[in-house]
C-alpha cells in the first residue's frame, strides 16, 4: 500500500486545520496569510505544470530569503517536482555546476541575480525555462504574471518516499554532492526536534540561516509551518544590524541562528543590549558551538540557548541540549527517534570519553547522494550514514564535538575548503605561496587563516593584506575569505613538496580581524 505525502500539501493542510487568515510568512515589509501562501503555492505548481515540468524533474531557485523564494519551493513541491534551492551567494561557475548535476529543467530567479545565471545559461543543456521575480530579461517568464495568470493546481499524488529535496552543501570538491531528501524527512525532523522544544501556534519564530541550507530549511520553514505558526523572513544578508531590527520590531519570540551571528551580536552589543523581551528561547548551531559563547548570549537576550548538531545528510538537528540540561561545550544528547554512535579506529563502537567517528540512524536520513552512487556507498551503509565529525560520549550519554577528520572547516555554518581559499589567493599576482587553516577567534569560532609568501616586489604590509582579503571576497563566496594574512619567509613543507598546514601555528593574531 502506498504511503502517500506530499510535503508542500502537508505543511499547507495546518490552515486549514486552524484558520488560513493567520499570518504565516512576513518579511519586515510585508507579510502573507496562510490563505495567500496556499494559494500562491497552488498557482506556482499549476504554472509550473503549464511549462511542461513533470513529476521528479528538477526546479532550482536562486532567490533571496523572501515570500517568493518560500512561494516557489513549496510550488515545486507542490507540482510534484525536486526542489534545488541555492544560495544567492553562489558565484557563477557553482550556479552552473549545481544546476548541471541536477540537470534542472527549469529555474526561478529572482530579478537581481539573473545575471549570474545568465553568464552560465549557455552551457546549461538542461535548462529550458527561467521564472524571474521582479522584472526579467528577454523572453524569461515573470513570477507574478505566472501565478496571476494560472490557476491553483491540486497537489501531486506523491509517496513519502518521493523525492522532494535536492541540497547542495557547500562543501567544494571536484564533483557538486548534492544531498536527496524524501518528501517525509523534513517532517520527521519537526516531530523529532519538537519533543526537545515544542513550536506552539502563537511562536513567532526568526531563523535567519538561508534556505538553501537544510539548517535554515528546516528552522524558517518547515519546523514553524508544520507548528501552524508564523515565520519572519530576513531577504537581505543577517548582518548586525538588520537582524537587531527584526528582534526589537517584530519581536520573535524563538530566534534560531548559526554561533558567527551570535557572535557578531555580543560583539556589536557590547555596550548597549537589546531591549527584546519577546523571546523565551535562543537556538545555535550549524557548527562546533563554544561554551563562552552559550554564557555570553544567555546573559545578553536573558533566556537559555540552546544547541544543536546536525547535517545535511541528517536535514537537521540529530543531537541537541533541551532546556534546563545545558552543558558547557556539550553538542548535547541524542534528539528522540535517532542512534548515534561513536567508532574508533578498530571499527567498533569506542568507550566513553575515547574520541572516534559519529554514526547516525534515523527516520531523517538522506535517500543518497544525487549523482554519487561511490559517495553513496561508502557513507550510507546498513542503514547507518557515517559522517566526518570527530566525537567523545561520555556516561551520561551527552556528545562532545572534536572537530572534523579532514581539512575542511566550518564558518557562519557554511563548509569552507582551504584549497579553494588557497586557490583563489595564488591567482593574485602578489601571491607566491600560501597555506590557509582554520584558527579560534575571541568567541571560540572558526575562521580562515591565510599564511602568504609574498611574490618579488610585494611588500608584506596592512595595504596588502587589504587587497588580498578584497579579492577573495570577489572572487568567492563572502564568507569564505581570510580575517587575517599572517605575511611569512616559506612554509612548512614534507618530502614531496607538499604544505604541511599542521606545522602551522594553529593561534589567531593578536590584531583585530579584517
Amino acid at each position: 500500500m502506498r504511503d502517500r505525502l506530499n510535503l508542500a500539501a502537508s505543511l499547507l493542510e495546518v490552515a486549514g486545520a486552524s484558520g488560513g487568515a493567520r499570518v504565516a510568512l512576513r518579511e519586515p515589509q510585508r507579510q502573507w496569510t496562510y490563505d495567500e501562501l496556499g494559494d500562491t503555492v497552488a498557482r506556482v505548481a499549476g504554472g509550473l505544470r503549464g511549462l511542461g515540468v513533470r513529476r521528479g524533474d528538477r526546479v532550482a531557485v536562486l532567490m533571496p530569503d523572501g515570500l517568493e523564494a518560500v512561494a516557489a519551493i513549496l510550488g515545486i513541491i507542490h507540482a510534484g517536482a525536486v526542489a534545488v534551492p541555492l544560495s544567492e551567494l553562489q558565484r557563477p561557475n557553482d550556479v552552473r555546476a549545481f544546476i548541471r548535476d541536477a540537470e534542472a529543467v527549469a529555474a526561478v530567479v529572482q530579478d537581481s541575480l539573473q545575471g549570474v545565471l545568465d553568464e552560465v545559461r549557455a552551457e546549461l543543456p538542461s535548462l529550458r525555462d527561467v521564472i524571474v521575480a521582479g522584472v526579467p530579461r528577454g523572453s524569461d517568464t515573470a513570477f507574478d504574471a505566472l501565478v496571476a495568470d494560472t490557476r491553483p493546481a491540486s497537489p501531486a499524488d506523491t509517496d513519502a518516499g518521493d523525492l522532494a529535496l535536492i541540497l547542495y552543501s557547500t562543501r567544494p570538491s571536484e564533483r557538486p554532492r548534492g544531498v536527496a531528501h524524501r518528501h517525509d524527512a523534513p517532517l520527521e525532523a519537526y516531530r523529532a526536534y519538537s519533543a526537545i522544544l515544542p513550536i506552539e501556534t502563537g511562536d513567532r519564530v526568526f531563523c535567519p540561516a538561508r534556505l538553501a541550507t537544510a539548517f535554515g530549511l528546516g528552522a524558517a520553514l518547515v519546523f514553524p509551518l508544520a507548528a501552524g505558526a508564523q515565520s519572519i523572513l530576513l531577504p537581505q544578508q543577517p548582518r548586525s544590524r538588520a537582524v537587531l531590527d527584526v528582534l526589537t520590531g517584530l519581536r520573535p519570540t524563538l530566534f534560531i541562528a548559526a554561533p558567527s551571528l551570535f557572535s557578531q551580536l555580543l560583539v556589536d552589543l557590547k555596550s548597549s543590549p537589546p531591549p527584546v523581551t519577546s523571546l523565551r528561547a535562543c537556538v545555535t548551531g550549524g557548527e562546533p558551538v563554544p561554551g563562552l559563547l552559550i554564557e555570553r548570549a544567555r546573559e545578553c537576550f536573558g533566556v537559555e540557548v540552546l544547541t544543536g548538531y546536525g547535517l545535511t545528510e541528517a536535514f537537521h538537528f540529530v543531537i541537541a541540549t533541551s532546556p534546563g540540561n545545558l552543558r558547557p561545550g556539550a553538542a548535547g544528547q541524542v534528539v528522540p527517534g535517532f542512534e548515534a554512535r561513536v567508532i574508533g579506529a578498530d571499527g567498533n563502537p569506542a568507550p566513553p570519553r575515547e574520541i572516534g567517528t559519529l554514526e547516525l540512524r534515523g527516520p531523517t536520513l538522506a535517500a543518497r547522494y544525487w549523482n554519487r552512487e561511490d559517495d553513496s556507498q561508502v557513507s550510507f551503509r546498513d542503514g547507518w550514514l557515517r559522517t566526518a565529525d570527530r566525537f567523545f560520549v561520555d556516561e551520561d550519554g551527552t556528545f562532545f564535538h572534536c572537530g572534523r577528520s579532514d581539512d575542511l572547516f566550518k564558518v557562519s555554518g557554511k563548509w569552507v575548503s582551504p584549497t579553494e581559499v588557497e586557490r583563489t589567493l595564488l591567482a593574485h599576482e602578489a601571491v607566491w605561496e600560501c597555506a590557509v587553516i582554520g584558527v579560534e577567534d575571541e568567541n571560540g569560532l572558526t575562521k580562515p587563516l591565510a599564511y602568504v609568501v609574498p611574490n618579488v616586489d610585494y611588500g608584506p604590509d596592512a595595504e596588502l593584506e587589504k587587497e588580498l582579503i578584497a579579492h577573495v571576497k570577489r572572487e568567492i563566496a563572502p564568507y569564505k575569505y581570510p580575517r587575517w594574512i599572517e605575511f611569512v619567509d616559506s612554509l612548512p613543507k614534507g618530502a614531496h613538496g607538499k604544505v604541511l598546514r599542521f606545522k602551522l601555528p594553529g593561534k589567531r593574531p593578536a590584531r583585530v580581524p579584517a
